[in-house]
């Protein structure tokens, strides 16, 4: 089954889910403890984060949506970009980079 990259509130987090980026706390200007991408999570894993401000984390969760829906989905990201980026040059390479990096981002 395909998966999909969600950013979750700590709150949410379960025991089990599988960190889909790594999460690296920090704490006053100050990283301590990281865990990194791929990382299946334990109930202490979550504690630790939490003991350490992190209000959210990147899982990896089972992508249970239709192609039609991903499509649909798709498209909605694809236009509320164009908006975002409505009054940008999109000639300029520095800009256009960034597009393009936040439109890959959206399309996982």
């Amino acid at each position: 089954m395909d998966t999909r990259l969600r950013y979750l509130p700590i709150s949410d987090v379960e025991e089990g889910m599988v960190l889909g980026a790594p999460a690296v706390p920090v704490d006053h200007g100050v990283s301590d403890f990281s865990l990194p991408a791929g990382h299946p999570l334990t109930e202490s894993n979550i504690h630790q984060l939490a003991v350490r401000h992190a209000e959210f984390v990147c899982v990896q969760l089972p992508d249970e949506r239709s192609p039609e829906e991903r499509e649909a989905e798709w498209a909605m990201n694809e236009m509320r970009l164009q908006h975002v980026f409505r009054g940008a040059d999109l000639n300029d390479p520095t800009i256009a980079r960034l597009y393009q990096a936040v439109l890959a981002f959206r399309r996982s």
